[in-house]
């Protein structure tokens, strides 16, 4: 009983020829250009190269809204593993 989202800073236009090039089964958000979504998770990147782009992370948020889990990763080629994603699924149900 959960859904995958995906927020980017990208343009939507962007976003959509990624997610048709990748086929990607769940819906791509646009936090462009403001970034506000970014910035209230606290994973926008100010300094560097990546500038303006965000620090690669991974939220689970309940149906009320509560962030229950969250991993923030400083290396942007890094992943959480998926059996990581679904142990903490279902540690919260």
């Amino acid at each position: 009983d959960a859904e995958i989202i995906g927020v980017s800073a990208n343009h939507t236009l962007s976003q959509q020829a990624f997610a048709d090039r990748l086929k990607l089964p769940f819906p791509l958000l646009s936090d462009f250009p403001q970034r506000e979504i970014m910035k209230k998770y606290d994973v926008l990147v100010t300094e560097g190269i990546l500038a303006g782009l965000a620090k690669r992370s991974y939220f689970i948020i309940d149906k009320n809204g509560i962030l229950r889990w969250k991993k923030i990763l400083e290396n942007p080629r890094e992943l959480v593993p998926n059996e990581d994603l679904l142990a903490a699924l279902q540690k919260i149900q």
